[in-house]
């Protein structure tokens, strides 16, 4: 358990999955200190990373920028990136008008409308 820089992570490993509870805020302060627990576990290679965020409860947008940094380095390490516990209705909303919800996996891209034509 990590909790040194105003937020809190637990770190959980089976097999090829890694987990990684959050706790407290994600924020301008506190984005940095999860890259960096997300970047130790993947040197590890998992096959899957999971980061749960059912205890965070605030996040800005230096904290949705650290979360795209992390799925960021997920792919380019070959692990599944997934997001889980999404509770806050801010977070939630932020991560769809970003489309970043799309990318986690947490709601599928729209279908193209059959009349629609390419720009």
């Amino acid at each position: 358990m990590n909790g040194a820089g105003g937020i809190t992570t637990l770190v959980a490993r089976e097999g090829g999955v890694h987990s990684v509870g959050v706790f407290g805020e994600l924020d301008t302060f506190t984005g940095d200190e999860l890259v960096t627990v997300v970047r130790e576990c993947l040197e590890q290679q998992p096959v899957r990373l999971v980061v749960d965020l059912s205890a965070v409860s605030f996040c800005d947008g230096a904290g949705v920028r650290a979360l795209m940094t992390m799925r960021e380095l997920a792919v380019r390490a070959g692990t599944l990136f997934a997001l889980t516990g999404l509770r806050a209705p801010t977070l939630i909303r932020v991560l769809e008008i970003t489309g970043y919800d799309v990318l986690c996996g947490l709601r599928q891209r729209p279908a193209a409308h059959p009349d629609s034509s390419a720009c």
